[in-house]
């Protein structure tokens, strides 16, 4: 695990813009694709930016990129709510990139359990695979109370073994949503976590520094078999660590 502390959100952006294009360029050499989950929330808007202007945007081969999410609120895609709308907004509609490419989580449906086998099954058909699907990157960020994606401390989603994507309900608004689980998380490639803010100061001292305790901060239970682990955090975030 590696773990890097900026002054504020727009030099953290831009670090993690550059980590980014060296993953995706990377894994197009090596694989001919790019395969990327997004995350929602307030710290990646400013980063999803970046790719939509120079000098980031034509740094990498869009036309070899997947988008997908990893987690998923259940209200319309052109909802504020919406992880989808926020990328759309600020990211998809300006890189050339065709709608095939991007995933969006079939969130708005109203089963919300065939919706989650759906996206499942969209990706194992294009990964190839019948098993768990290994991103090249999963983009996450981290809540104040330690939860990421939408796996929220004391819930069952925790201990999901068998399922990639599920249906769950969080204590935050608005509570219905989809999102991906600790297997389909922890098969990842990279993982690139990024924390702003002092709010979030006490759940990332727990997290890196503090026992394992996954029930209490679930961000603790990104460890993936045979992936790296990068967090990018701001010195507001950072502000309780013993080793900065």
């Amino acid at each position: 695990m590696q773990t890097a502390i900026y002054p504020d959100t727009n030099t953290l952006s831009h670090e993690a813009a550059h980590y980014i294009v060296r993953i995706a360029n990377e894994s197009i050499v090596t694989r001919g694709r790019f395969s990327l989950a997004l995350s929602g929330g307030s710290t990646p808007k400013v980063l999803y930016g970046l790719f939509a202007v120079e000098p980031y945007r034509s740094q990498i081969d869009w036309s070899s990129v997947e988008i997908f999410w990893s987690d998923e609120r259940c209200v319309p895609p052109d909802s504020p709510d919406s992880n989808y709308a926020m990328a759309n907004e600020v990211l998809l509609g300006k890189i050339p990139i065709q709608p095939n490419q991007v995933h969006r989580m079939p969130a708005d449906q109203p089963d919300r359990d065939a919706a989650s086998q759906a996206y499942t099954l969209e990706m194992q058909r294009l990964f190839g695979t019948n098993g768990i699907p290994a991103f090249d990157l999963l983009q996450l960020g981290m809540g104040p109370e330690g939860h990421t994606a939408s796996l929220f401390p004391h819930q069952q989603s925790l201990h999901e073994q068998d399922r990639l994507v599920m249906p769950v309900t969080v204590p935050k608004p608005p509570p219905a949503r989809l999102t991906f689980t600790p297997p389909l998380l922890n098969a990842a490639r990279h993982v690139l976590f990024l924390v702003t803010g002092a709010e979030k100061a006490d759940a990332v001292q727990a997290v890196l520094e503090g026992e394992y305790q996954p029930e209490e901060y679930p961000a603790q239970l990104i460890r993936p078999t045979n992936g790296e682990v990068t967090w990018m955090l701001d010195t507001s975030a950072a502000g309780k660590l013993s080793h900065k």
